[in-house]
């Protein structure tokens, strides 16, 4: 390991814990597609909500490098803990960023003594295809939202949605929107191939009141270039997949100590592995000239579904067995392709699948 990633990357004994208790659950609440109550326990045991808040709301406040390390950690440990803890991650970031507002400091406070839970409904205005939410201006300062925020995970469990919507003249808004509010319905989960039991779902919003006391940011052009990025598409979800490809690779390890034909593809993918790790922790650590974001999404993306696929290849006919992991680490890694993937680096996939191009 590159000695400047050693502090962020280097597993204790706790962690080591951490993530085996991860794994152990994570069979079970894919097999359930329940609200994943044990996962969510643990990274509550752990602190790993806490990550991404300040010490001015009793939060640890990792750094980048230490966050991108830790939330990869917790991907090899359970995919579905992982993207669940993301979104919520999003939701606190975007409230940090809209913290001088009245309506992002009581619900900061309220994540911040366990009493909320938060997660986003943002996909509308980023990278999603389907219909959104629409806002339409209803006296001074006020709002009424029509339609529904697709792709809101954990949301049957949320007390907060971070949420956007468009006005007729095409300007955005971000908002803080209880769920209680009268006119919020969350829709049964999305039957999804994979991650099932982050009860991704739609939250359908019916003539919503929305006063200007609940708005985060906006009206605007492009809400979402508010301040520093805070979406789930860029770094955050490239740890994820780098650290579910761990999690193969460990067990392809695992598997290649008896099985010498083995050992040169594991060997090539280690040091693919080693490589994008360095390169995640560069760009995490601001490091002149380090791959930019969407490089390291692209190749992220192309690994994990190489390391999952090799080792439910290598496990063979046991391997697609619903008991293994194997076939739910191929199943789930699925999910990057279309998870906040922005257009180029789907291109690239898609390319790299034709034999136009090759990923490393």
């Amino acid at each position: 390991m590159n000695p400047t990633t050693a502090s962020a990357w280097d597993d204790t004994p706790r962690d080591l814990d951490f993530v085996r208790r991860l794994a152990e659950a994570d069979g079970p609440a894919d097999a359930s597609d329940a609200w994943p109550e044990a996962l969510w326990s643990i990274l509550v045991e752990w602190g790993a909500p806490r990550w991404s808040l300040p010490a001015t709301w009793d939060g640890v406040g990792l750094e980048k490098p230490a966050l991108v390390a830790a939330n990869a950690r917790v991907a090899k440990g359970s995919l579905t803990a992982a993207f669940i803890l993301s979104q919520h991650d999003a939701a606190v970031r975007r409230l940090l960023l809209s913290g001088d507002r009245p309506t992002a400091t009581y619900w900061l406070d309220a994540i911040s003594t366990g009493e909320a839970f938060a997660t986003v409904g943002l996909s509308q205005l980023t990278t999603s295809r389907r219909a959104g939410l629409a806002a339409r201006v209803v006296g001074p300062g006020g709002f009424e939202l029509l339609g529904a925020m697709p792709w809101v995970t954990a949301a049957e469990r949320a007390d907060v949605f971070v949420g956007g919507a468009v006005l007729d003249d095409g300007r955005q808004i971000l908002f803080a929107l209880p769920a209680d509010r009268a006119g919020v319905t969350v829709r049964p989960a999305y039957d999804l191939a994979a991650l099932g039991a982050s009860r991704t779902s739609e939250v359908a919003c019916d003539h919503v009141e929305l006063a200007e006391s609940d708005l985060l940011a906006g009206p605007s052009p492009d809400v979402m270039q508010t301040g520093p990025s805070v979406g789930t598409g860029g770094l955050e979800t490239s740890a994820l997949a780098v650290g579910q490809a761990l999690a193969a690779l460990e067990a392809l390890e695992a598997l290649g100590s008896a099985a010498p034909n083995l050992a040169e593809p594991v060997e090539a993918l280690r040091k693919a592995w080693d490589a994008l790790r360095d390169d995640l922790d560069a760009n995490a650590r601001g490091v002149p000239d380090a791959p930019n974001s969407a490089e390291i999404r692209t190749r992220a993306n192309a690994l994990v579904l190489r390391l999952t696929q090799a080792y439910l290849t290598a496990r063979k006919g046991s391997g697609f067995l619903r008991s293994d992991p194997a076939q739910r680490w191929a199943r789930q890694a699925l999910f990057f392709l279309v998870w906040s993937c922005p257009r180029p680096v789907a291109d690239a996939a898609i390319r790299d699948m034709a034999g136009l191009c090759h990923l490393a």
